[in-house]
């Protein structure tokens, strides 16, 4: 379920503390908090006051002041991302690790050989009475930006109108570095490690045997991506004046076959990751970067960035 916004226009008589005593009551310490109870039928806790903007007053004037209050409506079951921290509703789930960095299972014990990671869920907003507070006029709820999705087919078709397209196994996205080596990650029966090719491909080999396996791989796969938006690393992409396709089923290569004299497999991370991996590796993008970022989806799939409006433009 996507979250939503409620927009609300609250005016006042003007006085020389009014801004700061606004912001005191409904961000106090500028922290989001949440309706302890239900408020205009959403369940409790899932309504958080993300900000409280006053408009331009003169000084000496008259006229009302007039402030803009913004509420984030998350329901349970709506995921968000903060930078890596995942949030279903507004409760953060946290790695369950001890302070050494050890896995634990979520009763204080080590993570046990081939089981999943466990979660925390972390209530980290405090919570007040909404009922007791007048937001001023309701102006109306709509619908957050959410993740779009398209399929290989409707790039194809964006990329052949645009005035300029530019094709490339280099990536010079965002930050330009002098060496933005290609990156492949390979599945083998090989030990894990880092090793280049003659033509400076960083090849990240992770063994079939590592534990927890599926994991290792999306780590992987997110420091690859990252890399790619810090200019760090590069991976198979089409360029053109206002969009990059990341073409993330090209990066993982499963070499499991050259043992049996078989040919590798390519376009197969769809077969390594949750079918909403990309969708929730969208949303941790968006969190941390002034990009929007659209899912393609397909076995040839990948990730349609774009900048966000008011940001730096993208740098090719």
């Amino acid at each position: 379920m996507n979250p939503t916004i409620l927009q609300f226009v609250l005016r006042a008589e003007a006085t020389p503390l009014y801004y700061k005593e606004t912001m005191s009551r409904f961000m106090p310490g500028g922290r989001v908090v949440l309706n302890r109870t239900t408020w205009r039928g959403k369940e409790p806790r899932s309504c958080g006051v993300i900000a409280v903007k006053g408009r331009s007053h003169a000084a000496g004037s008259h006229e009302p002041v007039v402030v803009d209050i913004t509420i984030e409506y998350r329901p349970p079951g709506c995921i968000t991302y903060l930078g890596n921290t995942k949030y279903d509703g507004w409760t953060a789930f946290l790695l369950d690790k001890a302070p050494d960095g050890t896995l634990l299972d979520g009763n204080g014990k080590p993570l046990a050989e081939g089981q999943l990671p466990v979660y925390r869920a972390v209530e980290v907003h405090g919570d007040m009475e909404f009922n007791d507070l007048d937001f001023g006029n309701f102006v109306g709820e709509s619908e957050a930006n959410g993740i779009s999705h398209v399929s290989v087919d409707d790039v194809m078709d964006q990329v052949s109108k645009a005035r300029s397209v530019h094709a490339s196994i280099k990536t010079t996205f965002i930050a330009a570095r002098r060496n933005r080596p290609l990156v492949k990650l390979v599945l083998s029966n090989s030990p894990s490690g880092v090793s280049a090719d003659g033509f400076g491909t960083r090849i990240v080999n992770i063994s079939n045997f590592t534990p927890r396996l599926h994991n290792a791989i999306l780590d992987q796969l997110m420091d690859v991506v990252t890399g790619v938006f810090e200019g760090r690393y590069s991976i198979k992409n089409l360029a053109t004046d206002s969009f990059i396709f990341l073409e993330l089923s090209d990066v993982l290569v499963d070499c499991t076959p050259n043992e049996r004299g078989q040919d590798s497999r390519f376009h197969c991370l769809h077969e390594y990751v949750p079918p909403n991996y990309l969708e929730d590796l969208a949303k941790r993008l968006q969190s941390t970067y002034e990009v929007d970022v659209t899912v393609v989806d397909g076995p040839t799939g990948g990730l349609l960035v774009r900048t966000a409006p008011g940001a730096d433009q993208l740098g090719r």
